[in-house]
């Protein structure tokens, strides 16, 4: 099976002709690693960060509304939170953020581990909802090579 890796550009020419192949004439960003002559069978595309910027779009307005609802006075920016992205999952990063700013009032020492722990589940579940309802937006692009490798014949998958 020959399967591609695309980095996804802007320009809106196809890079699929009604054929499934790659065509040879093809002025599109998207470039597939693949001779001309061979017909691409799949594309396979990473979970997080690739279709949509989930960790600006999706986490982070996740971990706010989170703490929102539990009356917390913290809202993180693109800024801050590509710092925290510095601290691998989303319990430490709360925990590392609030060890260095302070923790909140609503966060006592005594149940602190409980707290993050239910914070984490009630980000996640906010996280899937503004999936569910299409609120996290697709990178540009991404639909355009969906829609073209459906097109054409192309199997897609998501991995992780």
């Amino acid at each position: 099976m020959k399967v591609a890796l695309l980095l996804l550009g802007a320009t809106g020419t196809s890079a699929f002709s009604s054929i499934g192949r790659l065509s040879s004439n093809s002025r599109s960003s998207s470039q597939l690693q693949a001779s001309s002559s061979a017909s691409l069978e799949a594309i396979l595309f990473d979970c997080d960060g690739v279709l949509a910027d989930t960790e600006r779009d999706g986490h982070r307005i996740s971990f706010n509304i989170a703490f929102q609802e539990n009356g917390i006075d913290e809202s993180w920016d693109e800024q801050r939170y590509g710092k925290l992205l510095e601290v691998g999952g989303g319990k430490e990063r709360m925990t590392a953020h609030w060890n260095e700013v302070g923790w909140p009032n609503q966060i006592p020492e005594e149940g602190r581990s409980d707290k993050i722990m239910s914070l984490h589940l009630q980000k996640t579940d906010i996280f899937m909802k503004l999936i569910d309802e299409g609120k996290i937006p697709l990178r540009p692009g991404v639909l355009r090579i969906v829609d073209e490798a459906i097109a054409a014949g192309v199997r897609l998958a998501v991995c992780s």
